[in-house]
C-alpha cells in the first residue's frame, strides 16, 4: 500500500505544470522575507485548485495552514528570531500531506476524514490504519524530494510526534517542537472541543518548559489579528463573522479554563490513554498485542526502507510449553507466560518493541539492528530465559525459548507478511534442529 501511494504522489508532483518547478526553486532559496513572497510557496497548495473535488474542504485547508504558519511564526519570534522565516514555510506546508492523499487517495481518504471529525490530533493513526501511510510521511517524502534541507522535511515529518524523532541535532528538535505547537494551535481553531484542544496547548508549553516565553493568549490574539491581514494576500475569501465569532469563542474558553476543568480535561486525557492501551496491549502480559504488532511492524519497515536503515524480527517459542500445562496445570502455564513476558520486557530496548504473538509464541522487532546483531540479542535472551527460575506454589519451572530471526532482504525491500514468514520459518528451523537454539532465515 505504502509503495503504490509513494508511486501515485510522484506521479501527481514530478509531472505538474512548469510553473511548480519554480516553486521549488522559490522554496529552496530560503531567502524569502516579505509575506508577499512568501505566497509563492502557496502555489503549490494552489496547483491542486484545478482538480477540486467534494472531498477536501480546500477553504479551512487553507485557512488553518494560514494560521498554522503564522503560529509558527510568532512562536519562533519569541524562541528562536533566527527561524522566523524558515518557520512561517514549514507551518505553510507541515500539512501538505493531508491534500496529497485526498488527491491522490480520494476514496480511501474519505474513510480517514469520516473516523476523524474534527480532531486532527488523531489523523496520523487513522491514515496509518486505513492507509498504511500518514500525512506527516508523506510531507518529509516531498519536501526531501524537492531538494530541501533535513532542517525541513524531519520537523514536518515529526510534528505531530517530536518525542520520536530520531535525530539530536538541537535546531531540527527546536523547529519540530516549534511546528509541533503551531500544529496545536491549528486544533485550537478547528477542533469541536476547543477548551480540551486549549489545554493540550498548554500542557505541551508546560512540558516543553517554555511558559516563561510563550504566552498563549498573547499569541492567539497576534494570529486572529495577523491571518485577517494575510488571508487577502493568498486570495482565500473567508467569511469574516464566522471567523470573529470563534475568535471568540475561544477567547472565552481563555478566560474560563479554571483548575478545576483543567482536572477534568487531565482525567478525562488519562481515561483516553488508558483505554488506547487497553486496544493495544494483550490483556494477561501487557505486551504488545498481534493487531498492534502488525502495525508496529508496518510501521518500522516502512521507515527502514526509507532510510535505508536496518532491521530485524525475532519469533520466539516456548519449547515444549504444552507439557507444562500437563505437569503443573494452566494456572502454572499463564504464570509462565507473565514471567517470560516481564523478562522480555526488561531486556529489549526502548527502541524496539516486543509482542505476543499468540498463544505461548511471542515477537520482537529489532529497530536498526542487522541480521548479526539480532542473533546476539537473541542469544543472550535465550541464555537469560534458560537461567530464569519460575516459581508456581512450591515448585520450581523452568523453560527454555527457540528464536527464529529474519532482517530486510539485502535490497533492503521487503512487506511485512514475508518478514514475519521468513522469521517464522527460521523459528520452525530452531524447534528441528533440537529446540533451546537461535536460527537465521535463510
Amino acid at each position: 500500500m505504502t509503495g503504490k501511494i509513494l508511486k501515485t504522489v510522484n506521479s501527481a508532483f514530478f509531472n505538474l505544470p512548469t510553473k511548480i518547478t519554480s516553486v521549488h526553486h522559490a522554496i529552496k532559496l530560503l531567502g524569502i522575507k516579505a509575506i508577499k513572497n512568501m505566497a509563492l510557496s502557496f502555489a503549490l497548495i494552489n496547483t491542486f485548485k484545478s482538480n477540486q473535488n467534494e472531498l477536501i474542504d480546500y477553504r479551512r485547508f487553507w485557512k488553518s495552514s494560514l494560521v498554522g504558519a503564522t503560529a509558527a511564526k510568532l512562536i519562533a519570534e519569541k524562541l528562536e528570531p533566527g527561524y522566523a522565516d524558515d518557520a512561517f514555510i514549514l507551518g505553510l506546508l507541515q500539512d501538505i500531506g493531508i491534500l496529497t492523499l485526498g488527491f491522490c487517495r480520494s476514496r480511501q481518504y474519505a474513510l480517514v476524514l469520516n473516523e476523524v471529525g474534527k480532531n486532527a490530533n488523531i489523523y496520523p493513526q487513522v491514515e496509518t490504519q486505513v492507509l498504511g501511510i500518514n500525512h506527516q510521511q508523506i510531507g518529509e517524502y516531498l519536501t526531501k524530494s524537492w531538494g530541501l534541507p533535513n532542517t525541513f522535511y524531519l520537523p514536518i515529518g515529526y510534528h505531530h510526534i517530536p518525542e520520536q524523532l530520531p535525530f539530536a541535532q538541537p535546531s531540527i528538535l527546536k523547529l519540530t517542537r516549534i511546528l509541533h505547537l503551531s500544529s496545536l494551535f491549528i486544533g485550537l481553531l478547528n477542533d469541536n472541543n476547543r477548551a480540551m484542544s486549549l489545554w493540550k496547548l498548554k500542557e505541551t508549553v508546560n512540558h516543553f518548559r517554555l511558559s516563561a516565553e510563550l504566552n498563549v493568549s498573547e499569541i492567539w490574539d497576534k494570529i486572529c489579528s495577523q491571518t485577517q491581514q494575510i488571508f487577502p494576500i493568498f486570495d482565500i475569501e473567508v467569511d469574516k463573522d464566522e471567523y470573529i465569532q470563534i475568535i471568540e469563542s475561544t477567547k472565552a474558553e481563555l478566560s474560563k479554563l479554571s483548575v478545576e476543568m483543567i482536572k477534568n480535561y487531565v482525567n478525562q486525557d488519562k481515561e483516553i490513554k488508558t483505554l488506547k492501551q487497553q486496544v493495544i496491549r494483550d490483556s494477561m502480559t501487557q505486551l504488545y498485542n498481534h493487531q498492534h504488532f502488525r502495525q508496529l511492524l508496518q510501521n518500522e519497515l516502512a521507515r527502514a526502507m526509507r532510510y535505508k536503515k536496518p532491521l530485524s524480527l525475532l519469533f520466539g517459542d516456548i519449547d515444549n510449553f504444552k507439557a507444562i500445562n500437563d505437569t503443573y496445570g494452566h494456572l502454572a502455564g499463564d504464570l509462565t507466560i507473565k514471567a517470560l513476558a516481564t523478562k522480555l520486557r526488561i531486556e529489549t530496548r526502548n527502541s524496539d518493541h516486543a509482542a505476543r504473538y499468540g498463544g505461548e509464541e511471542f515477537a520482537i522487532i529489532l529497530t536498526e539492528t542487522t541480521i548479526e546483531g539480532a542473533k546476539v540479542i537473541a542469544e543472550r535472551l535465550r541464555s537469560e530465559i534458560e537461567s530464569m527460575d519460575i516459581t508456581y506454589g512450591d515448585k520450581s519451572i523452568s523453560i527454555t525459548l527457540s528464536f527464529g530471526i529474519a532482517d530486510l532482504t539485502d535490497n533492503n525491500q521487503a512487506d511485512i507478511d514475508e518478514l514475519i514468514s521468513r522469521a517464522d520459518k527460521a523459528l520452525y528451523q530452531a524447534k528441528e534442529q533440537g529446540k533451546n537454539r537461535c536460527a537465521i532465515a535463510d
